[in-house]
Parts: structure tokens; sequence; C-alpha cells
């Protein structure tokens, strides 16, 4: 398994403005790799390698691809927060007490932010408050524990890099 992290490595940086590398390595970890695993922390280990690698790394290089941002949407819709996966219960679990922490509960105090805060948002999670407080205007309001909450932020922010790419694309 650790080879093959050393060859997705490569890959994407061989390739990295090519989404499908990206996601096809993403989906690989979080979904072949994890279940492959016995123990549910081994398999959560796994399943946030992929959604790291799509958020961190391959947005990184893509920043305008909505497909990157609809890739990790659904590993929070289905990996994370369906019933596919045995382990299910463990990942829901660890995100909750993962984002409780962060957020200091359910949903954030958005008027009591301080700049540190949203920079570590921005830097460990690439969660910006203030696309938050829309989601939450239009949507909410929601419990930020939740991986359908998260599914829902990443698909917001993937709409807005589709409508841009769409409206380059029309010809005037």
């Amino acid at each position: 398994y650790f080879e093959l992290l050393q060859l997705s490595d490569w890959i994407t940086k061989l390739e990295p403005r090519c989404t499908d590398i990206w996601a096809f390595h993403a989906w690989n970890m979080a979904y072949n790799v994890s279940v492959m695993m016995s123990e549910p922390e081994d398999r959560w280990r796994w399943v946030r390698n992929g959604m790291q690698l799509l958020r961190d790394e391959g947005l990184r290089y893509n920043p305008g691809d909505p497909e990157l941002y609809w890739e990790i949407g659904w590993i929070f819709q289905n990996k994370i927060g369906g019933r596919t996966d045995q382990a299910h219960r463990y990942y829901k679990e660890q995100w909750a007490r993962e984002m409780s922490d962060l957020l200091g509960g359910s949903a954030p105090d958005y008027a009591r932010l301080d700049p540190a805060t949203i920079a570590r948002w921005i830097a460990d999670y690439q969660l910006d408050p203030a696309l938050m407080k829309q989601v939450d205007a239009a949507y909410g309001p929601l419990d930020w524990r939740l991986p359908d909450t998260h599914a829902l932020y990443w698909a917001w922010r993937g709409r807005q890099c589709a409508t841009a790419k769409m409206s380059l694309a029309v010809p005037a």
C-alpha cells in the first residue's frame, strides 16, 4: 500500500493538471484500499488520505475544475455519510469529533472568528468561513459535524467553478 502511495505521488506530479488522475487515485485510496483494512482506524486513514489528496493537492493544481469539487463531495456524501462501508459509523464519529473540535461545536460562530482561526480552517481543511456562511444562509442552519453538510459545501464550491467555467465557454 505504501508503494501505491508512492506511485500515485509520482503520477500526480508528472501530470498535475489531469483531474482524472487525481480522481482515480483518491477514489482508489478511499474505496479500494480502505476496505482491504480490517480495523476501522486503518480504513479511516485511507478514506482521509483519498479526500486529502483531492482537497490539499489536486485543488492546488486545478483550483477551477468543478470535477474535483464533485469528487470531494462524493466522498463525503457516499463514503463517509453513506452506509456502503462496514466502518461508516466510525467514519461519521471521527469526522464529527474532528469538526466539533475545530468549530467549537456543531456550528461556527461566524461573528467571533479571529484571523488565526480563519487561517487554520482554510489551511487545514479548505473551509472558507464566508462560503460556509453562504451555505448556512441558503440551506441552514446546518450541523457542520455531519458529512452531508460538507458534501453540500463542496458542491457549492464546485458549482461556483462550473458557473465561471460555463460563462467563459459561452460565446458572446
